[in-house]
């Protein structure tokens, strides 16, 4: 029986690809929002950002850059065979123009730039509880580097990098090795963890170096928090 396969995104993660498929479904009938109302939620532009950043095509979907997500008829986009009521998530630009996109295909077709950053996060996992974990380790009060509002437990607490951001850490490693779809992933191998794994064990070893010279993890109070942070552009910065 095959394996299930996880989602992962810079900021959350899902054993399944059906469970991310419903957090994203959940957004359209559970949020909410009317047809060409703006997805205004922080949590929610995250989630769209960071997968609309896994797309195949985002490059092109994106444009000259993303405004604000929406929620528009499919039956207005490029898809065929839907219903005229539908619903989908559809992006307006900064030019003015709109396009939808599929979080569907983000998730089931992801890119190249997708499965590195799959692999960059997995490789850090454990530096980032470790690093979670000591800043509660004192038993001293424990706030917020955005705000300085009180966290009153570990679990609440989101790790985030800053200057830079975690775009930007992973954008210049797979520059210097060579492009995003120099950072070859593996399934797991037959294994029990799948999904995201380095398949060059000496690259895996040259980015935790290059992650633990140059990360500045921080810790936001809530999610909703820490996706309220404007978005880095991932080339702002050089090592």
């Amino acid at each position: 029986m095959p394996k299930a396969k996880p989602v992962v995104l810079p900021s959350f993660n899902w054993d399944k690809q059906g469970e991310a498929l419903a957090a994203f479904q959940a957004i359209l009938a559970r949020s909410g929002y009317g047809i060409n109302d703006r997805i205004t939620d922080p949590t929610h532009e995250l989630m769209l950002n960071e997968v609309l950043d896994r797309h195949p095509d985002a490059v092109e979907k994106i444009g000259v850059g993303v405004e604000y997500f929406f929620v528009g008829k499919t039956s207005g986009g490029d898809k065929f065979n839907v219903g005229k009521n539908a619903r989908g998530i559809w992006i307006h630009r900064t030019d003015g123009s709109d396009v939808d996109f599929s979080y569907e295909t983000a998730i089931k077709l992801p890119s190249d730039r997708a499965n590195a950053h799959d692999a960059l996060k997995l490789a850090v996992d454990g530096r980032r509880m470790e690093y979670r974990a000591s800043r509660f380790a004192s038993g001293s009060p424990v706030t917020s580097d955005l705000t300085g509002a009180p966290i009153s437990s570990r679990d609440e607490a989101v790790v985030y990098y800053e200057n830079p951001s975690w775009a930007q850490l992973a954008y210049r490693f797979a520059e210097i090795e060579g492009g995003w779809s120099a950072v070859l992933v593996h399934s797991g191998h037959g294994g029990v963890k799948i999904g995201g794994g380095f398949e060059d064990k000496a690259m895996e070893s040259r980015w935790l170096k290059f992650f633990d010279m140059y990360a500045n993890p921080r810790l936001a109070a809530s999610m909703s928090e820490s996706a309220s942070r404007p978005r880095s552009d991932e080339t702002a910065w050089t090592p």
